[in-house]
């Protein structure tokens, strides 16, 4: 299974890989698998898009702070009054087409 292939289970099902629904948890999983990828292939992974992600959504949505895509995720989960995962995929999906 490759990196985008996982990331469609995860939408599909995000309790079974994390626990519960929660940002941060997505967050930290993704972390470890990416940062485990790292390790394996003595560098960072073409697909780790959490540095991009992060600078994208801060421009997107004009955050001057060096805040991270987990917290920025949340935030604007929270003005929209919506799951803080499926903002996320939303985001995520609207990232992959614009790159």
């Amino acid at each position: 299974m490759n990196f985008e292939e996982l990331m469609l289970h995860i939408e599909r099902r995000p309790e079974v890989y994390v626990g519960e629904r929660s940002i941060f948890l997505l967050s930290a999983f993704l972390s470890g698998y990416l940062l485990n990828d790292a390790i394996r292939l003595g560098e960072r992974a073409k697909y780790d898009f959490r540095y991009d992600f992060g600078e994208w959504l801060r421009n997107k949505f004009n955050y001057e702070l060096e805040l991270g895509w987990s917290t920025i995720i949340t935030e604007i989960s929270q003005k929209e009054n919506l799951d803080a995962i499926n903002v996320f995929f939303r985001e995520y999906h609207l990232f992959k087409k614009e790159k």
